[in-house]
């Protein structure tokens, strides 16, 4: 009788052991398989008035996403040409540095490591490997909206 408790227990433990690595395993798989940004929503935030982005030049912003219960705030840059307006992260590809706009130079410049980039965000100089991140933007209202994949 002994014998038949102690083989009871013992597939019982391999059987617990099993689902649990067959757990880990699934876990393990499914981040491999990076989630699509396609299949993300696309969530829009208004960011500045359309009357105060200027004709041509780079105005400065800040975003607030009201994300869970708290705001965040990111630093973003609307830029004006005659292209259009495009709206630019101020994040820097290299480290994660915010860049900031020289208007002399007509550039942003990563203060890290000495990033350069152009009016549209392409890397002109400095160890930065992508350029800054183009955010959707629609004009709704009288307001420059900024989409945000959530």
């Amino acid at each position: 009788m002994d014998h038949g408790r102690r083989e009871f227990i013992t597939r019982a433990l391999y059987g617990i052991l099993s689902l649990l690595g067959l757990g880990y395993l699934f876990g393990s798989l499914r981040t491999l398989v990076p989630v699509s940004e396609t299949d993300k929503p696309v969530a829009w935030f208004p960011l500045v008035p359309e009357d105060t982005v200027p004709r041509l030049g780079v105005k400065k912003a800040e975003l607030v996403l009201p994300l869970a219960g708290k705001e965040r705030r990111s630093r973003v840059f609307v830029v004006a040409s005659a292209a259009g307006v495009t709206v630019l992260s101020a994040v820097c590809g290299h480290l994660g540095c915010l860049v900031n706009y020289n208007k002399e130079k007509k550039e942003f410049l990563c203060p890290c490591h000495s990033g350069r980039y152009d009016l549209a965000g392409r890397n002109i100089a400095g160890p930065p490997p992508a350029p800054l991140t183009q955010l959707p933007h629609r004009i709704e209202n009288g307001m420059v909206m900024v989409g945000v994949k959530i």
